[in-house]
């Protein structure tokens, strides 16, 4: 009774504790200002669904990202704030939740506390999932319902408690609303359900019969079938219809297992991560199957690592992509440091020391200066001091920025289509022939492989530079620091 109260405690502790140094490091670091296309349109989901009182979606729908940073900003929308800073400050609590949550889960699959531990911390600083958090995704949202999900299932089943099961699976289909990569662990998810003892010597697949009749199936398919169908059905649909079949050109499409971004995806991982602790990958491999008579948890877990061959081969692939698939990294590795502190516990200590704090080194920089100092936001504030309130701005990827923070009327330019480029010059001209004042931002002859914009803009308009401004790029933030002084450009009619 006594040792149980103390495992117990030791449990609360380590889970406040993680949550501190997470929450904490997050708001410390966290992002001046949203630092993403889909963190602007997430926070103008919210605020739309706060004014309107119906639900608005955000990228992708992602419905359930928007219920609840809905939730978390009715204080703020009661002082007639905007939903920025709310939807930064959600994906800071959840990075902090998520890894809690992954440690419990963790803990109650392998009963190993310090493997447990020490997984929790490579997670927490791990550049291409701590950097997404500081700026408004909804990742370590994401990622929380995920593990909440897979540590109630896991606890139903040690505890043989179906309606666990069921809270877990309901709480699984939201996760899909929140991210809809969360769908790809379904497989994992039923997999962890059915949990059979598996060996080699000999070689025997045992499965728990009971799991799979119909009270303890409907119990685990009902609580998820139900929500996941009214998500489906309402937007999820048309979202798998644009990447599977429409394949368009922003939709994440997949190129297949072996395509040319997995060589990008290689050198992300050893630009970000130590390569020690890659070799430890294989090492944990290794020692778990030489050690674990039910060889069920090495085989999930390397299920579970080859979703990089999914994530790690679509066409709009981002660093932050592989949050899910380095979960199963971190569980072999500290797998070995585990096994390595009941040995030597100053030996091990000092490696997950150095694994932690070189990652933390790695993305402090970048992160420090945008704490300070947000390139997009700081750019939209300056496209505002320097139009007209009527101003219209030709902008590309930085056109949510100029809208939510510049409060401009942004628009595109089509790509490398000479009749839509006609169209598009005559209604510019139009602006100008009433009076309506028209600026490009530099990167507004981004897609512009042709250079067909170029000349329609340079050829029937003049041009005259109006200013700079510091700026960065915002489309591999987890890893690349690209500063740059952005121009804007003032239209006039030719005389």
């Amino acid at each position: 009774m006594i040792t149980q109260i103390i495992k117990t405690q030791r449990v609360a502790v380590t889970c406040g504790a993680l949550f501190l140094l997470n929450f904490i490091s997050g708001l410390s670091l966290i992002n001046e200002g949203l630092f993403h296309y889909d963190s602007v349109m997430l926070a103008r989901a919210v605020e739309n669904t706060s004014k309107t009182g119906h639900l608005h979606p955000a990228v992708s729908g992602r419905y359930g990202a928007v219920i609840v940073n809905s939730i978390l900003h009715l204080p703020f929308f009661l002082k007639g704030q905007n939903a920025d800073f709310t939807t930064r400050f959600s994906s800071v609590l959840f990075h902090a939740l998520s890894i809690v949550v992954f440690f419990l889960f963790l803990y109650k699959l392998f009963a190993d506390f310090i493997q447990a531990v020490f997984a929790a911390l490579l997670l927490s600083f791990t550049p291409l999932y701590f950097s997404p958090n500081t700026y408004g995704k909804e990742h370590g949202m994401s990622m929380f319902f995920i593990f909440f999900a897979f540590y109630l299932l896991e606890s139903g089943i040690q505890q043989r408690k179906p309606q666990l099961i069921g809270i877990a699976s309901f709480i699984y289909a939201f996760a899909i609303s929140v991210r809809e990569a969360a769908i790809f662990l379904l497989p994992l998810y039923l997999l962890l359900y059915l949990s059979p003892e598996i060996s080699i010597s000999p070689l025997r697949v045992k499965l728990d019969k009971e799991k799979i009749q119909l009270k303890p199936l409907a119990w685990l398919g009902l609580p998820f079938v139900i929500p996941f169908c009214v998500i489906y059905f309402t937007y999820l649909k048309t979202e798998i219809y644009h990447t599977t079949v429409a394949r368009a050109y922003s939709a994440p499409v997949y190129l297949g297992p072996f395509s040319w971004i997995l060589k990008v995806v290689i050198k992300d991982l050893y630009g970000s991560i130590p390569m020690l602790l890659l070799f430890f990958f294989p090492l944990g491999v290794w020692q778990m199957f030489r050690e674990i008579k039910n060889i069920f948890l090495p085989l999930f877990f390397i299920l579970w690592c080859m979703l990089i061959f999914y994530f790690g081969n679509i066409w709009t692939y981002s660093p932050r992509y592989l949050d899910i698939a380095i979960i199963s990294v971190y569980v072999f590795v500290s797998y070995v440091l585990s096994a390595l502190y009941v040995k030597d516990k100053k030996a091990a200590l000092i490696i997950i020391f150095y694994f932690v704090f070189s990652m933390f080194i790695f993305m402090c920089p970048m992160l420090s200066f945008r704490h300070h100092y947000n390139g997009e936001k700081q750019f939209a504030l300056f496209v505002k001091e320097k139009t007209e309130d009527d101003a219209v701005i030709i902008t590309m990827d930085d056109a949510a920025f100029i809208e939510y923070y510049g409060n401009r009327k942004a628009m595109g330019h089509p790509a490398d289509d000479s009749k839509s480029m006609q169209n598009f010059l005559r209604e510019i001209v139009s602006f100008l022939a009433n009076q309506v004042p028209v600026y490009i931002t530099e990167s507004g002859f981004s897609y512009d492989h042709s250079k067909l914009f170029y000349k329609t803009i340079f050829d029937n308009l003049e041009v005259v530079e109006v200013g700079t401004k510091l700026s960065e790029d915002y489309h591999r933030p987890e890893l690349e620091f690209w500063k740059y002084n952005q121009r804007l450009f003032k239209i006039y009619l030719k005389k």
